[in-house]
Formats: C-alpha cells, sequence, structure tokens
C-alpha cells in the first residue's frame, strides 16, 4: 500500500506545500546524437526514394497493362481476318461448282445418262475443292468399329463376321487434317 500513498500523495500535492515526498531515481541514459540524427535525417530521404520507387512501378504497371490490351485487341483482329480469309478461300473454290449447278439447270438435258454424267463430274469438282483444304474420307466397310470414327446405327449378325465390324454404311464419314468433322452412319456385326 506504500505506492498507493505515493500515488494519493502526489494527487493531492500542493506545488506551494513543502512536504517530503520520497524522490524516485530516474536512470537518464546518454543519447547518441549522432545515430538518431543521421536516422531522423535518413528517413524522410528513405521515404521519398521508396515513394518514387512506387511512382515508377505504377507507372510501369499501366505501361504493360496498356500494351497487352492493345495486344489481346490486335490478336482478336488478326483472328477474325484470318477466319474471314479462310471462309473467302473456301467460298471461292465453291463458286464454280455454283456455276456448274446453273449450267445443269438452264441446259437441262432430256438425256438422263448425260445427266448422270454431269453430276457426276460436278460431285467430283467438289470432291476436289474440299480435299485441297485437307478433307479425307473415313473408311468403314470391312474395319473394326471404332467410336472414335464411326456411330452404330444398326447391330446385326452376318455369317462369317467376326463382333464389331463394320458391314455396311449408311453416311460417310469425314476428317479435317486429324479431326473427325462427320463420324460414318454404319451398320456393325453381332
Amino acid at each position: 500500500m506504500p505506492e498507493k500513498k505515493n500515488t494519493e500523495a502526489l494527487d493531492n500535492h500542493d506545488p506551494g506545500e513543502n512536504e517530503d515526498l520520497p524522490e524516485e531515481e530516474i536512470e537518464v541514459q546518454p543519447r547518441e546524437d549522432s545515430t538518431d540524427v543521421d536516422a531522423a535525417t535518413e528517413a524522410p530521404d528513405e521515404l521519398i526514394k521508396l515513394r518514387l520507387e512506387l511512382d515508377e512501378y505504377k507507372n510501369l504497371y499501366l505501361r504493360k497493362s496498356a500494351e497487352f490490351e492493345n495486344f489481346r485487341k490486335r490478336k482478336q483482329q488478326e483472328f477474325r481476318d484470318l477466319i474471314l480469309s479462310a471462309e473467302e478461300s473456301l467460298i471461292t473454290s465453291l463458286l464454280p461448282i455454283l456455276d456448274d449447278f446453273d449450267r445443269v439447270e438452264i441446259n437441262g438435258s432430256a438425256d438422263p445418262e448425260s445427266l448422270t454424267q454431269g453430276v457426276k463430274l460436278i460431285r467430283e469438282k467438289l470432291w476436289n475443292a474440299l480435299s485441297a483444304r485437307g478433307v479425307t474420307l473415313i473408311e468403314s466397310v470391312g474395319k473394326p468399329f471404332d467410336p472414335q470414327l464411326h456411330e452404330a446405327i444398326l447391330q446385326q449378325e452376318e455369317e462369317g463376321k467376326e463382333p464389331d465390324i463394320v458391314i455396311q454404311e449408311h453416311q460417310r464419314g469425314y476428317r479435317l487434317g486429324k479431326k473427325v468433322i462427320r463420324h460414318s452412319q454404319v451398320v456393325v456385326s453381332a
């Protein structure tokens, strides 16, 4: 409780009174003026350097962000142009085939043999245009059934055939390069 008396004495102390209060010893340590002054002067310089560096990084970020956005827009435009170019190339190769159909319609022949021959020539021309662009036919009949290439529409018993062999093709399948763009619709042996 002596601390309480001391605090009470301090609280009730009138500066004009001469009371004997116990003096507390305060340990004073010598200041190292040189390091405190250096630290005090270096701190604002360091802060200024850090702020300048932060501003540089912000500007760099903004420039890189704008460059990336421009790059993205440029690539999107290049992709659109590439698609249009590919479409134009395909359409240009198909137009002569359309012209051939127009000629058949205009010249309409009563001779079924010449009409059949004309259709065969047009089909060959169309196939040449497609194969020039990488379209290939999927060979199916007599091959093992492959769900990656074939779509089974029917399964039937066939004398002398192993199971899961394509015995008939209802609709041809095609690839563009290595990608199947239409599966062959086939009948498979059971």
